[in-house]
């Protein structure tokens, strides 16, 4: 737990304290299981009493308590291996059980569980978790503008070159003629990406040195684009050793510029996974949601398996954390009802849990589980396994689910997402709007200026819109030049507006094809929840007023009307 900060560990402290202090009240509870099972005689209560058992070794190994986990662990093997041997519970040994249930009541009960508190080394706030509760993404505003350092030794050109299509794409520019000034505006925290014109260094060694220093104390955050008004190799050398990481030649081309500026931030702008937790005890729920919280993780939380597919449709995890055993459905089941559901077949889905037999931990495998991990596990070690199981996922789903050429959802995954956020709305209620887009005269663009050209406008597009809508909503690729989004929380009204924003500021970017330079225009069609039933309703209706946009004029917005 070394990794963790004196915070969190504080916090786990006192989630540990709080634990150990509701040993007794969880030891009563445990009784009141025996006392069901030993008076109604029936295998369905020896199983509810196994479960309490297995709750009770997790927990145990959870917070610490290594003896309580053992003495409870052997209560739980002792029934599964009667409940697999027995059809019924008549001649089940009690006395036995009872002589290690004696064992356990000990270490619930008397004052000597506070020495084993004080041995534990670091351990974990009760923070409350609600049942069955979601914490999403709080943002669903545009886009906050990035700042961006021009540094130049004088006035020149390319400020007022840059400047105004930049600020389109969601870029705000500082304009710098010292160094100096640039190193404290750095150290605020201020900028993450410098543009620098390459006069600036080239007959100025002490600031071309100046420069590389500053690049070295901020290798993890900043990034370095040189101008030129030349291409040769020794001003490129130049660049390289004052720490640049790309040059390029004026005048610039806007949609490539942001393109590589997007590259080389993108390290930087890594979101946050989002975990689902599954388990129907909320102390060990609330320790591991505040271990991977600590760790920059967005945590759900699902008690009751009969809701898990409704949260799951609302979270949208990207790695699902199970527990082995829970009233009603146990999580083998669980992950089995999981993997029907062709939305979240890809979702890693890890067991953890105090099973330790390695055939039960092959059978949840089967169920369709990636890996097992056994309580006790140490936070940094599960934040390890986490972060490389949902690494790994994001970037084979990125892969399968993401256009080559714009990064934005493909065409399949696009139109599964309209499925599931109509879904959503049809559950929880609320407004869904889609639009439809489509570049206008694009097959002109590919003949006259080139295909290399017209990728660099959808390119372009691609990254307006992520800059212009808001992380919630869904953009995707719907083929060739047609673009599609979803608008969360969105009427038709609403959306109109958002979406012809984004039309007229798209139609001022500046795209360029060798000494050529063009604009381009798109037209826009739009249906909303209100006027449509299901999936396929909302994407015929959007398309038809799309066309409707196109055959009327385009570079337009048209919303559909029943």
């Amino acid at each position: 737990m070394s990794n963790l900060s004196e915070g969190i560990k504080v916090k786990l402290a006192a989630m540990t304290d709080d634990y150990i202090k509701q040993l007794p009240v969880r030891f009563d509870e445990l009784t009141r299981d025996i006392k069901n099972a030993k008076s109604r005689g029936t295998l369905e209560f020896l199983s509810i009493l196994k479960n309490s058992l297995h709750k009770l070794a997790g927990s145990g190994a959870t917070f610490g308590l290594d003896e309580l986990s053992v003495k409870s662990k052997e209560l739980e093997v002792f029934l599964s291996s009667y409940l697999e041997d027995n059809t019924n519970s008549e001649f089940f040994d009690w006395t036995t059980f009872d002589i290690t249930l004696g064992k356990i009541e000990n270490i619930c009960k008397p004052k000597e569980n506070i020495e084993e508190l004080e041995e534990l080394e670091e351990v974990p706030q009760v923070f409350t978790t609600g049942t069955d509760e979601f914490i999403m993404d709080s943002d669903t505003e545009r886009h906050e503008h990035n700042v961006l350092v021009y540094l130049s030794d004088k006035e020149d050109s390319v400020i007022s070159e840059i400047s105004d299509q930049m600020e389109i794409f969601g870029f705000q520019i500082e304009v710098f003629y010292d160094i100096s000034e640039v190193e404290t505006f750095i150290k605020k925290g201020n900028c993450r990406l410098l543009i620098i014109n390459s006069s600036f260094i080239e007959n100025n060694v002490a600031v071309a040195n100046k420069l590389s220093k500053l690049k070295k104390n901020y290798s993890n955050y900043l990034s370095f684009i040189f101008v030129a008004d030349r291409d040769d190799f020794s001003l490129r050398l130049k660049t390289v050793k004052s720490g640049g990481d790309a040059f390029f030649i004026l005048p610039l081309d806007t949609g490539i510029l942001v393109d590589k500026i997007d590259k080389l931030t993108s390290k930087l702008n890594h979101p946050p996974y989002h975990v689902l937790l599954i388990d129907d005890d909320p102390e060990q729920i609330a320790y591991y949601a505040l271990v991977l919280q600590q760790a920059g993780m967005i945590t759900s939380v699902a008690s009751d398996p009969k809701r898990v597919i409704e949260v799951l449709v609302e979270s949208k995890p990207e790695i699902i954390i199970l527990d082995m055993y829970m009233p009603t459905c146990d999580g083998i089941e669980l992950a089995a009802i999981i993997r029907q559901h062709e939305a979240f077949l890809t979702i890693p889905i890890i067991f953890l849990s105090a099973e330790q037999s390695e055939e039960k931990q092959l059978e949840a495998m089967k169920s369709g589980a990636d890996d097992f991990l056994t309580k006790p596990i140490r936070p940094d070690n599960l934040i390890i396994r986490i972060n490389a199981k949902a690494a790994r996922s994001r970037n084979l789903r990125f892969l399968m689910e993401r256009d080559s050429l714009t990064g934005l959802l493909n065409h399949a995954n696009l139109k599964e997402r309209i499925s599931i956020e109509m879904m959503r709305v049809k559950r929880s209620g609320g407004n869904l709007s889609y639009a439809m887009i489509d570049a206008d005269h694009f097959k002109n663009v590919n003949d006259t200026y080139g295909h290399l050209a017209g990728d660099h406008v959808l390119k372009s597009l691609s990254r307006l819109l992520q800059d212009r809508l808001r992380r919630t909503d869904i953009i995707g690729r719907y083929g060739g030049e047609e673009f599609g989004v979803i608008l969360i929380n969105t009427d038709a009204e609403n959306a109109f507006r958002v979406m012809e924003e984004v039309r007229k500021n798209f139609a001022l970017v500046k795209h360029k094809s060798d000494e050529s330079e063009f604009f381009v225009t798109f037209s826009c069609g739009i249906a909303s929840f209100a006027e449509c039933e299901t999936s396929s309703e909302l994407n015929d209706a959007a398309d038809k007023a799309m066309y409707e946009a196109k055959t009327t004029g385009r570079n337009r917005t048209i919303v559909h009307k029943k």
